[in-house]
């Protein structure tokens, strides 16, 4: 396909704005994260580097890293620190930012090639003649090829993917550059090498695991029963092969670790995503836990898994039924058939190109709804869109100006909530004007927005969906939060320990769920919790000086639990276990020591919203304080 003339200065623009960006220090502690993690990996070797940092993305991440910190290398001295660390850096600035940046390029070609890979022809009018099949992208007579270069130049002048790359510095658009490999390569029937790539992309950003499920159910699709196994088989020997240091040295705990450890690493509502909680939360996502109600005895983080796994469900359904015998819609000659020869050099030819185009709209639905409905999300994690709803856009051709309005309106408000993001942790580092724009009246009405966009797009997708994937998805939360809530509504006893606390402190080890707390120290030391060898099922194991805040929201009348020093503790255990009731002492259990017989405790809490938990060393210091609450339950009212 022949450029137009006008896309060559769109692509000069495009390297000139992100070359007068790169100075920016964009988002400083990301950038100093890049720093530390690379130098680690460079000085120490990448099993050697992470151990003395604090890396929390995929491990194979610190090779990239630490071949950013190599070049920078080879023009200065990483270990100069006044240098090296100055946030002003330009020469760290422009190394980092390159890979972001030639991320955004590759997505633009991506942008030229996908659509032409997957366009049929009768979706837009055109005739396939014998004659010119075999052309990637003008072998058919495809009316939409002057969409391609206009899709390529929107993204690439798109302030949402200047403000995530060669501004903030994140490396989103490396993330979605791979991954889109991954599905060119399935297009092309490498469902083996499909699977190797998708697994690097998922080791590079690992927010791309959530389309997992998607991807391989598409290589099922498009490749059959056997290309899923290859395509599994890919990624499984490519989770090896990035982590093969970490094997070779018996570690594969860490490498695990790297990929859960961030799970409830920010407890709160929303990390500065305008998104349904920022609304829920005033304006403060950053500030509200996560962990206080929202339905009945469903926390916020609840509520939000059970909403993303309803749409999550909703859209495997919908790209399932759109091609729900597979291999009947692929080229016959890849499952054994005969191909005539009108298509044989047609390299989708008789592919059903709605599987495709469910495929783009899952994948927008999931990004959409992981946003805005999962607490905990953070500002970038709608990046994708950016990309997925352009490659939409040909499978839309006669909705074309309504798809440009929706777009532009997505732009507009995510590329603000990008920017304000920034600005809230960097203020210095954003556009002045702009800058100043962030009441909570401006943020919860571009999260008002953001949810009403994604709605407009789940009614066109539900119009054309069966009815039978709509009632399942709408069924699956409501009863799931039914289910969750049905003590309370049958006035049953509920367990302390199916409620999480917003706040959770304790002297050492960390919170443990029937077991005692050096439960955290490995499977070694799981044992039920006891004390003097009473044994209980249910209880919280912690240690002193620990509290523990829950909302128990005035939905209960009592409170009963059993306290008490844990056997595994040793001989100079004591503490002091206090109840209250938004901020009321209404229990002090005295000392109790370590070889002393549990103590019970029966409080009323009848409209109590916040109850606290504490226990105090007794005043001879924390050791053997290993602390537990036994059998906790509440009592519902009414």
């Amino acid at each position: 396909m022949k450029l137009p003339q006008w896309f060559w200065v769109v692509l000069g623009l495009s390297v000139f704005l992100r070359l007068i960006l790169i100075p920016n220090p964009g988002f400083e502690a990301d950038i100093s994260f890049w720093k530390s993690w690379g130098l680690a990996t460079l000085d120490l070797g990448m099993t050697g580097g992470i151990k003395v940092t604090n890396f929390n993305y995929p491990t194979p991440f610190a090779y990239v890293l630490g071949l950013v910190v190599w070049i920078y290398s080879l023009f200065a001295d990483p270990h100069t620190f006044n240098e090296f660390w100055s946030n002003t850096n330009t020469l760290f600035l422009f190394i980092a930012k390159l890979l972001p940046i030639l991320a955004d390029f590759g997505i633009a070609w991506l942008l030229l090639v996908i659509p032409g890979l997957t366009r049929n022809p009768r979706l837009v009018g055109g005739q396939a003649s014998s004659s010119n099949t075999g052309s990637r992208l003008g072998g058919r007579d495809d009316k939409t090829q002057w969409l391609y270069p206009v899709l390529a130049s929107v993204y690439l002048l798109n302030p949402i993917a200047l403000i995530d790359g060669a501004w903030w510095g994140q490396v989103d658009s490396l993330g979605v550059f791979i991954f889109l490999l991954a599905f060119v390569t399935a297009l092309k029937n490498k469902p083996f090498l499909a699977g190797v790539i998708f697994m690097v992309a998922m080791m590079t950003k690992l927010q791309n695991m959530i389309y997992g499920p998607l991807f391989f159910l598409f290589l099922y699709q498009t490749s059959g029963y056997n290309g899923l196994i290859r395509g599994v088989a890919g990624a499984t020997l490519a989770f090896f092969g990035l982590n093969i240091e970490f094997l070779l040295a018996k570690n594969m705990t860490r490498v695990v670790g790297s990929l859960t450890e961030n799970y409830d690493y920010f407890p709160w509502m929303s990390l500065n995503a305008f998104n349904l909680w920022w609304i829920v939360a005033g304006g403060k996502g950053m500030e509200v836990s996560d962990k206080l109600l929202a339905i009945g005895i469903a926390d916020a983080k609840t509520v939000g898994l059970v909403l993303f796994s309803s749409f999550y469900l909703f859209s495997m359904l919908q790209q399932f039924f759109s091609s729900v015998i597979p291999g009947l819609t692929r080229n016959p000659r890849l499952v054994g058939g005969q191909a005539s020869s009108s298509n044989t050099g047609s390299r989708l030819s008789g592919r059903d190109d709605n599987t495709i185009k469910a495929f783009f709209e899952s994948l927008i639905i999931v990004n959409a709804a992981f946003f805005l409905f999962q607490t905990q999300s953070h500002d970038r994690y709608a990046f994708p869109l950016t990309v997925f709803l352009l490659l939409l856009a040909p499978f839309y051709i006669k909705q074309i100006k309504i798809l440009s309005v929706f777009y532009l309106l997505y732009t507009v408000f995510y590329s603000y909530n990008l920017h304000t993001a920034l600005v809230m942790n960097y203020p210095n580092n954003g556009i002045p004007g702009l800058s100043t724009l962030r009441h909570p009246f401006f943020t919860i009405a571009t999260s008002i927005a953001l949810l009403g966009l994604f709605i407009v797009f789940l009614v066109s997708i539900a119009r054309n969906t069966k009815r039978i994937v709509i009632a399942v998805a709408v069924a699956t939360p409501i009863t799931i939060l039914f289910l969750s809530n049905l003590p309370l509504i049958l006035k049953k006893p509920v367990s302390l320990t199916r409620l999480s606390p917003y706040i959770n402190v304790q002297g050492y080890g960390q919170l443990t769920k029937n077991m005692p707390v050096n439960a955290f120290l490995g499977w070694r030391e799981w044992h039920f919790l006891s004390v003097q060898y009473a044994f209980y099922r249910k209880g919280i194991g912690t240690h002193a000086n620990s509290r523990m805040d829950f909302d128990i929201g005035g939905k209960f009348k009592r409170f009963t639990t059993d306290v008490g020093i844990d056997t595994e503790a040793g001989p100079s255990g004591s503490a002091v276990f206090e109840i209250y009731g938004d901020n009321r002492l209404l229990y002090s259990s005295g000392l109790v020591k370590r070889f002393e017989f549990p103590r019970h405790a029966d409080i009323d809490v009848s409209d109590v919203k916040f109850m606290t938990l504490i226990t105090t060393d007794g005043g001879d210091g924390i050791m053997d304080d290993h602390t537990d609450w036994l059998n906790p339950t509440l009592w519902p009212s009414g």
